[in-house]
């Protein structure tokens, strides 16, 4: 009896780990059979679309001849993961929410199912706001602005005016013209067949700068990296202009197919503040500069510790 019993209580015991593992594999299957939502609204032209969007958000924005502003939504819902869409004369108005917000969970983890794709008529502002999310932006004339923590952005043929301002920003720009200011602490920036109309510079901490010109630019470009290469290519196109390379001297690296006109030693801001005493103290830098047809406009190749190379 004593036997029967050590037996059933052996077959119990082996069951337990077999129930849960059965109970567990059941709930996944209920998230996993959660299907995404579509949203759509259509609204007429304004001046001004207000995007405010965080964590994984994808973002497709597209220029259109429409007339319309056509946007949808494509969304995992979550209760604390919301959004609202408003309208008013000018403008038409997009947030994401996040409710009871978790500062111990990573940002990027919210939203991970969240695609909007949006028709813009050109001419309009696009404004965005947020901490992270992914963006493309392709066949649209118009201005494009973003303040954003962290982001991937892709340009593709667009015409107008790009303002970005990130901590840290992935940025590729393909065949587009216009005026671009990009700025940022960390990252890369890639520009290729680029026309530039409008003053322009490129800017950041850690990260590299390449920029390839589909021809000569009409205005001032400036780009400038700390601690990494900047690059600027002409692809073969006309070199003309006020060419200047700056470098922390003894540190950085100029590089540049032509010979240069005058080559200085000036003083400028220590970048690299090893500790409270070097506020204030300035650092030596080699400015190499020379002029190539017309002095306008002026073309800035900056770098502190890095590379700056021209490539004819």
């Amino acid at each position: 009896m004593k036997t029967l019993k050590r037996n059933l209580m052996i077959k119990s015991l082996l069951l337990i780990p077999f129930t849960l593992i059965i109970q567990s594999n059941t709930g996944s299957g209920r998230l996993s059979s959660q299907k995404l939502k579509e949203e759509s609204w259509k609204f007429p032209q304004k001046d001004t679309l207000f995007l405010e969007t965080h964590g994984s958000t994808k973002v497709f924005i597209s220029g259109s001849n429409s007339g319309q502003i056509e946007i949808k939504l494509q969304y995992m819902a979550k209760p604390e993961e919301q959004y609202e869409i408003n309208e008013n004369q000018t403008s038409v108005i997009l947030k994401e929410n996040i409710l009871n917000y978790d500062n111990k969970r990573p940002t990027k983890t919210y939203f991970q199912k969240w695609t909007w794709i949006i028709n813009v008529p050109d001419g309009t502002y696009i404004k965005c706001l947020g901490g992270s999310s992914d963006f493309e932006v392709t066949d649209f004339n118009g201005f494009f602005k973003a303040d954003y923590g962290f982001g991937n952005f892709i340009f593709d043929n667009f015409d107008g005016s790009i303002d970005m301002l990130l901590a840290q920003l992935y940025a590729q720009i393909k065949n587009s013209n216009g005026s671009f200011r990009l700025s940022s602490a960390g990252g890369s920036i890639r520009a290729t067949d680029l026309t530039i109309t409008g003053n322009s510079s490129f800017s950041s901490g850690m990260g590299s700068i390449k920029v390839s010109l589909a021809r000569a630019p009409e205005s001032d470009l400036y780009v400038f990296s700390n601690f990494n290469k900047v690059q600027v290519s002409f692809k073969g196109h006309p070199v003309t202009g006020h060419f200047e390379f700056i470098a922390m001297a003894d540190e950085g690296r100029i590089i540049s197919p032509f010979k240069f006109d005058k080559e200085e030693i000036l003083m400028d801001d220590i970048k690299n503040y090893r500790n409270a005493s070097d506020f204030g103290k300035k650092s030596e830098y080699k400015k190499n500069s020379f002029i190539r047809g017309d002095s306008i406009p002026k073309i800035t190749l900056k770098t502190v510790t890095g590379i700056a190379q021209l490539i004819k």
